[in-house]
């Protein structure tokens, strides 16, 4: 089989929302030109339908895309694309990178692999397929299991330079979780421990590392106004997307505007009539984010559900067809796209006056495309009564995006950080988000 080719040559600096991917792409290109370096070292056989073929052809044969200063291509064929994903799936767990100016991880290789080729037309039709997404499901489950969650990715939970638990890393998880004027160490923070366990600080994986928990939460992340079931409680510690009111039953999301379609979101089901006319608030999590989720009202959910959905779609408004060329921080620009058609858990919970029933929704991206509702809250065990700020749920292998959902007639005043483009950092899990009246 042909080696895979050489990478395209550096391109223009790009921002890309949540830290999922470097906002330098020179860290992007010598990661996959390293991965490249050491697929050529582990040779596996593999072959995929001819569906793959176009997408990779799509993509244009010009830099910063798909050259090098001499004209080889990079990532050129399915074939290297699988025997990339052959070997991450069952060796490449995520270092630490260090980015100019937040945490610049590339915690998430399918994506970084893919980051061109689902950009085009052909890419954008072939992820939304059913039968491409379940291979797909089954490929990311086996990296979770295999590597993920094992000790085999242990190996960068340490203090070493590339170490999630080395000074760089620290300090952007610091900075990141810290509310102004704090100062507090991970250490601090979170659950760990340095001198049980100096290597790896206790942690078993890399998994376990990204669903740690705060030390005392109720300290850390008290619960805004718990015995006011007016108010509502920021339900993922996370930075505002999108707010919209009016939503529509249906309405074309995949467009430019990236409008809403409550039905589509809550998957058809029965309740999302209610929701049909009222408002949407969307926040994404960062690659340090804390990434479990708590309820952002007390009441009782009464239906809960995990929607199997796409990995890597995008939208041809933000691929190679448009006129700005492509997101290169694809799919993080489209969360709203995503909203509909991404693996995400729903909730409905049915609140006090004057809130009464709402849907809070969270979002798988791409590789992380992994949600898990706690037991006490699963189909089984509903109706099942929860208080404000209570853990109901996590993202496993790092974070993603989530949705609130309020039905018409619920008058809602946001609290000023949680109107998008108005706050830098996160809004504190647990914090306060709106007040309903």
């Amino acid at each position: 089989m042909t080696p895979p080719g050489a990478l395209p040559a550096s391109q223009q600096k790009s921002n890309r929302v949540g830290g999922w991917l470097p906002q330098n792409p020179k860290l992007l290109i010598s990661w996959l030109r390293d991965l490249v370096a050491e697929v050529n070292k582990h040779k596996r056989d593999a072959s995929i339908s001819s569906l793959f073929l176009s997408m990779f052809d799509e993509v244009p044969d010009r830099a910063p895309y798909y050259e090098d200063p001499i004209g080889n291509k990079q990532i050129k064929s399915y074939h290297e694309m699988l025997e990339m994903f052959d070997f991450v799936m069952n060796n490449k767990a995520p270092s630490w990178k260090k980015l100019e100016y937040d945490a610049g991880l590339i915690g998430f290789p399918f994506n970084a692999i893919l980051d061109w080729p689902m950009a085009t037309a052909s890419g954008y039709a072939f992820f939304l397929k059913p039968e491409v997404n379940s291979k797909l499901k089954h490929i990311l489950n086996t990296w979770k299991s295999e590597v993920l969650m094992t000790s085999k990715s242990q190996h960068v939970i340490t203090t070493n330079e590339d170490g999630w638990l080395s000074q760089d890393s620290l300090m952007s998880i610091e900075n990141d979780t810290n509310l102004n004027g704090q100062e507090l160490t991970f250490q601090q923070i979170f659950q760990c421990d340095p001198q049980g366990d100096p290597k790896h600080w206790g942690f078993k994986s890399w998994d376990d590392f990204f669903v740690r928990k705060f030390k005392n939460i109720d300290q850390i992340r008290p619960v805004a106004f718990p015995e006011q079931p007016a108010w509502i409680a920021n339900s993922c510690e996370s930075k505002p997307f999108a707010l919209q009111s009016n939503a529509q039953e249906y309405d074309s999301f995949w467009l430019k505007g990236q409008a809403y379609s409550v039905s589509e979101m809550l998957h058809g089901h029965k309740f999302a009539e209610q929701f049909v006319g009222g408002t949407v608030y969307q926040a994404f999590l960062s690659a340090t984010s804390y990434h479990r989720w708590s309820s952002p009202v007390s009441g009782k959910v009464i239906h809960t559900e995990v929607v199997d959905g796409t990995y890597f779609s995008e939208p041809t408004t933000k691929g190679f067809t448009s006129s700005k060329g492509p997101d290169p921080a694809s799919p993080n620009r489209v969360q709203s796209y995503i909203s509909h058609i991404a693996t995400r858990a729903i909730f409905f919970i049915e609140a006090p006056k004057p809130i009464g029933l709402m849907a809070a929704m969270y979002i798988g991206m791409a590789d992380v495309s992994s949600c898990e509702i706690l037991q006490k809250f699963d189909a089984k065990s509903l109706p099942a009564s929860v208080e404000k700020g209570e853990e109901i749920g996590l993202f496993h292998h790092g974070g993603s995006t989530h949705c609130l959902l309020f039905r018409q007639g619920v008058n809602l005043a946001f609290v000023t950080g949680a109107i998008p483009g108005n706050r830098e950092k996160n809004l504190p899990i647990r914090g306060p988000l709106a007040v309903a009246y």
